[in-house]
């Protein structure tokens, strides 16, 4: 009966501090500053939503190992996308394991461990017939909308803003979509009349914001999208084939004629 209860002991005491080496190796300090950096945006510094989910109701038995693999595969044909360095994001699965302990252990939809990122925006000159604040946008742009697009709107898991844009009227473009988003893709409607936390002077200001940026190719983003599956070198020999094609079969028609 001693040696059956002092494996009972045993067998605790490793439990205790296998759970309590696990819980070591979880940082939730750092958890708390990537969920400001990544999730905030989405999900409010509260974990209570904004365009995103509410955080405080956790799906399944093993909270953390959902959490984390949300973080890192997303969630197909929804707003929420994939941040796993495996689907091309920024975060590590130790990552999205203490962004999972912290929002577990620690949130609970109180403050977060780390206060929101500030961003200070040059003077930037209004465009002309355009409505919006550029550098009021440019704020707006990094509380929001950087996370995903990149600091330097170079892009990320979502596109380059910086480009030129074709159309005869972009801003109405951009507007619909920050305003609405893109259905069964990551973007998600960002104006207040979609659930958003936007305002429309707002979406204006991010509007005037992404057409002052400098353009980094020289490729819009019409001219990428409506890109064909060969470059001109070969198209123009496909189109030669097929000519001298047609044309032998004229010759041929006419002799037998």
């Amino acid at each position: 009966m001693r040696v059956g209860n002092n494996c009972i002991i045993l067998i605790a005491i490793v439990l205790l501090a296998v759970t309590a080496g696990a819980a070591a190796a979880q940082d939730t300090e750092r958890g708390g500053e990537l969920f400001v950096t990544y999730c905030a945006m989405c999900h409010g510094l509260d974990g209570r939503g904004r365009v995103g989910a509410d955080l405080n109701e956790f799906p399944g038995i093993d909270a953390e190992a959902a959490i984390g693999q949300v973080i890192l595969e997303g969630i197909s044909g929804s707003s929420m996308p994939a941040f796993g360095t495996n689907r091309g994001g920024p975060l590590t699965a130790a990552d999205a394991e203490d962004i999972s302990a912290y929002l577990v252990g620690v949130l609970n939809g109180t403050g977060p461990i780390a206060p929101a990122p500030t961003y200070e925006a040059p003077e930037i000159p209004s465009l002309p017939d355009i409505d919006g604040n550029p550098s009021n946008g440019a704020v707006i742009f990094h509380e929001n909308c950087a996370m995903c697009h990149g600091e330097e709107s170079q892009g990320g898991i979502g596109k380059s803003l910086a480009k030129n844009w074709s159309g005869t009227q972009p801003e109405a473009y951009l507007a619909d979509v920050i305003s609405r988003g893109i259905n069964g893709s990551v973007m998600p409607g960002w104006a207040q009349e979609n659930g958003g936390p936007l305002t429309e002077p707002e979406v204006a200001d991010v509007v005037a914001y992404t057409l002052s940026l400098e353009p980094t190719d020289s490729i819009s983003e019409t001219e990428s999208e409506v890109a064909g599956p060969f470059n001109l070198t070969t198209s123009v020999i496909i189109f030669g084939l097929i000519g001298a094609v047609i044309l032998l079969g004229l010759v041929l028609y006419y002799r037998r004629a």
